[in-house]
Formats: C-alpha cells, structure tokens, sequence
C-alpha cells in the first residue's frame, strides 16, 4: 500500500480512510450490543437485536471508494453482510441502527433488520439470499441507459456467490446490452465453511469476466487504494456508456460466518494472522508517513466516528418498538387506478386483446416496457407482443437470452428506478429457475422497506394442459404464487377481462402474476372456446383485481371457476338447467387477492359450494375457496363443500391419460349431481 504512486486525491483518501474507521467502529459498537444480552446462555433470539448478525469487519475497502466515486442517485445492492457497504454509500446511521434494533424509527419500521436495508435517499438495498443483489443491480442499471442517465448501479457479491446461476446470467446480460453496472466481488475465501479453493478451479475471481467480453480486476492483497483505482476506471467506463466491469478483492473477515458461529472450520491462529495486515492500520501508517495524515487529524476522525455511532445507537435506543399488529401493513402498496369501460367495441381473440392493452399502456407512458424470450421479432409465443416492436422498438420491446433468472430478477431494479417492466415467462412451470427474485426479492420488497421501494411489475406467463404438452409445459400453478404474500395473481378467462385486468396489472404499484390459459388465448394453431372471445372496447378500461365475477346467476348450487374452468363450469350449468338445476357460476379472475365476499354471498343465497380449478388439489385454490367459506358461513351449507380439480400427479402426456386428469364439463356435471343427489 503506498498513497505517492499516483496522482490521487489527498481527500478522497482521507475520506476512505474515515469511511473504514467508521465501518470498523460501528461493527465493534454493534457486535458488543448484539452480544451483550446473550451471556452467558447464548441464543439470537435474545436482546436487544434479534436474528443472525453477519459482521464484515476486515471487508471495509471493498466498499470504501463508494464514499467518494458515488452519487446519491446511484443504487448499490449488497449482502446479507451489509454494514461496511451501507456506510459507504451515506445510508443514514441513526435509521440503520434503529432498523437493526427492529424499531419503529428504522428504515423499514423494523420489518427488514440488518440483512434488509433499504435507503431510498441514497438508493441503497441488501438482501439476504447469496447472489440475489447482481439481477436489480442489471435491472437498474437497464433503466438508466434507457432513460440516457450517467447513473450507475454496483452490485456486491460474495465468493460464494460466484457459483449461482444468477451472477453468470447477470453478467451476461450486462455485457450484452453494454450497462452501467460494475459487479464487486468480495472473496473472504469462506463461504460459510466452504474455502474458495474447493469451490472454484479458477486463479482468482475476475477470470470470470474473460467469458462475458467484459474487463475483469483482481485485487490481491486487500488494499483500499488499489480497490478505489480500479473503481474510479470503472465508474468512469460506467457513466460513459462504455459497460460494465467485474472487480475482485481478496479480502477477509475477522469474525465468523455469523455471531455465535464456533469457526471449526478455519485455523486458530489465522485471524491472528489476518489481524496483522489490518487495512485500517496500514492505511492509516502509509497516509502519515506520505503526510497526508497528522496524528491530530486521525484523532478527530476517530472521536468524530464514534460520536457519531453513539448518537445512532441512542436514536435507536429511543425509538419504541413496534406494535405487533403493525405486522400486517405494507404487504401492498396503495393504488388508484379505476377506469370504466365506454363503447362495446368489437370482438378480438385474447392474445390480441392483451397486445392492445400493452401497446396503450406503452403509449401513455414511457416507462413501461415488455421483456423477455421470443417477445420481439416472434411478437411472443403466444402473441402478447404482436405487433408491437415495430410502435416501440428494441429498448422497450426487449429479446433476452434464456436466462429468467437475470432478466425477471432485473424486474426488481428496473421498478426501484422507476420502470413498470412487464417480464415474460412464457411457461408457469418454468418458475423453478426464477423463482427466488419473484418471491424473495419482488414479492417483499415493498414490505421489507417499510413501504418506501415500490415493485409495479407484471409477470406474464401461459398455464394449463389439455393439448400433449405433459408435465412440463403443462402446470396451472396458480396456488403456487397465491400463497406468497406481496404478489397479486390474475387469471382473465375471457378477452374483455384479459385487456382490463392487464391494465389494471401496469398501473398498479405492486407486482402482479397475470397467467393466461393457452386454451383460451385464440390463437390460430390452438384451438379454443369461441365464448372467450368476447366484445372488447377500443379504449382504456381496467377490470378490478381483487374482484370476482358472477357470471351465471342461479338458486341451487353455487360453481367457482377460474380461467379455463369457467367455460366447463358454464356449459355444465346450462346441461343442468334443463334438468332443473340452477347454477350460480362465479368467475373469480383473481387468486390473490380472493375475493371472498362474493363467493360467500352466492352461497348464502344458493347453500352449496363447487370449487373447480385445473390446478393441483392439495393446497390450491379451491381447497382456499372452500376453507374460507367454511369457516365464515358453515351453518348456512345444505352439504358439504367439493372441490373438483387436477389430481396430485404431474400432468400426464397421452390424451386418454390427460383427459382423465382435468377437469371437464361431464365431470362438472356429475359432481354436481352427486351433492345435490339429482
């Protein structure tokens, strides 16, 4: 480490130098509060501060540059190992200190805690799932080349997560649409208690960018001003349009994976060791000897650090506790957004119905645009996108490589900057690979910043079988994304509903699941009910998320359908009605949130409940449906509620197999009889 090798800033190393101090300092102050409750019986729960605390104490020139090369509008996502990284970017002390006591001062009101620091004044957010931060880092940093800012967005990233599929397809996808992000990684050489050696064949980590044509740094030795060097070329490169860069520091943690962890797995003596090159002492010796720094002004740096600690852990000390009914807020974001239907319009098959409802939304406001595979020159395999790229072009009509991970995860970083995004995943079943920036990113975002960060995405994908696509492409995974809380889930059955709810889906402010039926879609090469295809107005409506529809009046028995079973349900209520039976047929066209109240009064009226869904029994909607009313309105049921959905099988490929599976209208038909015993 030696400050004279080149024309850097005297303040800026002055300033890093602060930064580190601080950074060390705030951890010594947290880990003594965070243990000082837990002795001589430990448990994390105890305390004042609850949960797992992650220190990074050692790792603080990763992140120092960021004190002097950001701005306010740059985002930064980190780890769960976050403090060192949060300080650098100006996250406000006293707020983070409450956050991680879990008081209603904090950031998030005490919903996040230290793993999920959101600061919505400096643009800062962490997360605790490894790998999770590089998608919204590619996400925002999309949306600032596409707005023709100079902001840039960092991610940082562990040596663990080097290995995740998200980081591969992340920086990929950076690299081929040429973004403003730089990726850090910090390679303490544990994850966990995995070293780095059994874990990668590679020399060091920024080998790795070879592979996505993109420059990659390796800091070897832990050393704050080499790390700022390398940062302010890539910041520079960054805010210029020239791309992203990969930065790899070897650099350490002095404690264990978490508090309390009994570190087997490393050498006693190897933290001693460590200790010995402390960048925080070499720093500060090299910073005299070149005469940068006086012995007066380290002095004042160090009691100006911790006067400043002090002052954030009495903030939080005063902040009261939250109530614990306070639990249930922030889960949604309020919305505002109704608007009526005019002319009757005409008649149009779904799929174009949903591309008209894009291409009004892209049209009054620029900042939504629509991603993902096939969705561009293809018009989307299943025409969402028809027509659409030659109005809006290849920046807001957007191909992607397959790689959901990244291109849905980034969802996440386009909304926090901005940006309505709409991000295609073509087949529900394909979740798996995406699933953890849907539910633990885009889900609870909102709800871990205390309300502050909205997520208005739109996730669009197809469901349903009956056409030999068997059980991979063929899933109706509505329960899935039902029980997860933050999402709201959409399933039109008809064109009317399909251009209004996804509408509804754009302008709102938190993210929404819209899953059409294949089935239903009109296409030409598939074939479809001709009763969804419905008039459609010209104009722009919404159809209410959150509300069903009755969409067959009757006495006897009440049918609740979604998608592609309301069609089964409404030919099966005419064949009854002509044996005396009169069905009540319910659309519910949202799964979450579920719109009780009209199904409850329809069996009020009727006594008798039908639950029908082409998703899979256990845990699914109609098994919701029918808990719900039971519990609300069981002594007004003549009999006992049915549901009537797929079995707990994958989804077989032979037709005779398939049929026998999904539900139908005779199946409808039977069961209906069997309750009423007609």
């Amino acid at each position: 480490m030696n400050s004279s090798d080149s024309n850097r800033n005297k303040e800026d190393m002055i300033k890093i130098y602060s930064t580190m101090v601080k950074s060390r300092k705030y951890e010594e102050k947290l880990r003594d509060a965070y243990l000082a409750d837990k002795k001589p019986l430990f448990s994390i729960a105890a305390g004042k501060i609850p949960g797992e605390m992650h220190l990074s104490a050692g790792q603080e020139p990763s992140a120092a540059w960021m004190s002097v090369l950001l701005r306010d509008d740059d985002f930064v996502y980190s780890t769960h190992r976050p403090h060192h990284t949060a300080i650098a970017k100006g996250v406000d002390l006293n707020r983070m200190t409450a956050e991680i006591m879990g008081r209603e001062g904090g950031l998030s009101k005490g919903k996040g805690g230290h793993m999920h620091i959101f600061d919505n004044k400096v643009h800062f957010a962490c997360a605790g799932i490894v790998g999770s931060s590089f998608p919204p880092a590619v996400g925002a940093a999309l949306a600032f080349k596409l707005d023709g800012k100079d902001s840039i967005a960092v991610a940082f990233g562990g040596d663990g997560s080097l290995n995740q599929g998200m980081f591969m397809e992340s920086l990929n996808l950076a690299s081929l649409w040429k973004l403003p992000v730089i990726f850090v990684i910090e390679n303490n050489d544990w994850a966990i208690s995995v070293e780095t050696k059994d874990s990668t064949p590679l020399e060091n980590d920024a080998i790795r960018a070879n592979g996505f044509g993109l420059p990659g740094v390796h800091i070897a030795d832990n050393d704050p001003v080499k790390m700022y060097e390398a940062a302010a070329e890539a910041v520079e490169r960054a805010r210029t349009g020239n791309g992203p860069t990969l930065i790899s520091i070897d650099t350490y943690r002095y404690y264990g994976h978490f508090e309390g962890d009994p570190e087997v797995y490393r050498p006693k003596n190897q933290v001693k060791e460590l200790m010995e090159k402390d960048p925080i002492k070499l720093m500060k010796a090299d910073l005299i000897k070149n005469g940068i720094l006086s012995g007066d002004e380290d002095e004042r740096i160090n009691n100006s650090a911790m006067e400043e600690i002090s002052q954030a852990f009495a903030f939080a000390e005063n902040s009261t506790v939250p109530d614990g009914k306070e639990a249930s807020e922030d889960v949604y974001a309020p919305v505002n957004y109704a608007i009526d239907a005019v002319s009757r319009g005409r008649k149009l098959p779904m799929y174009v119905a949903i591309s008209e409802a894009i291409s009004q939304e892209m049209e009054k406001d620029q900042d939504v645009l629509y991603m993902g595979e096939d969705v561009a020159k293809y018009g989307g395999i299943f025409g969402a996108t028809t027509g659409l790229l030659s109005k809006f072009g290849p920046d807001r009509i957007r191909d992607t490589p397959i790689s959901e991970s990244a291109f849905i995860g980034s969802a996440s970083g386009l909304a926090a900057a901005g940006k309505r995004p709409i991000v295609e995943l073509m087949f529900s079943d394909f979740v798996g690979v995406t699933l953890d920036p849907i539910m633990n990113q885009i889900a609870k975002n909102h709800y871990m910043s205390g309300g502050t960060v909205n997520m208005p995405v739109v996730i669009t994908m197809a469901v349903g079988g009956g056409y030999g696509d068997a059980a991979q492409h063929s899933q109706t995974l509505y329960a899935l994304f039902g029980h997860l809380p933050g999402l709201k889930v959409v399933a039109p059955s008809n064109s009317y509903d399909a251009k209004g709810l996804m509408i509804s889906a754009i302008k709102d402010n938190n993210p929404v699941i819209y899953m059409f039926h294949k089935g239903l879609l009109g296409l030409p090469w598939m074939p479809y009910p001709q009763s969804t295809v419905v008039e459609v107005p010209e104009e722009e409506y919404t159809v209410s998320i959150g509300k069903a529809k009755v969409v067959l009046e009757g006495k006897d028995i009440t049918i609740v359908a979604v998608g592609s079973t309301v069609h089964m349900a409404t030919e099966a209520a005419q064949i009854l009605k002509a044996e005396g039976i009169s069905a009540e047929v319910i659309d519910l066209r949202t799964i979450k949130p579920l719109d009780t109240e009209t199904v409850m009064a329809s069996v009020l009226k009727t006594g008798a409940l039908l639950a029908v869904d082409e998703d899979y029994g256990s845990f699914g909607t109609a098994s919701e449906i029918i808990s719900k009313v039971s519990q609300g309105i069981f002594s007004k049921l003549k009999t006992a509620p049915v549901s009537l959905t797929s079995p707990d099988t994958p989804v077989p490929y032979s037709q005779g197999m398939e049929k026998y599976s999904l539900p139908d209208k005779d199946k409808i038909i039977n069961t209906v009889r069997e309750m009423l015993k007609r």
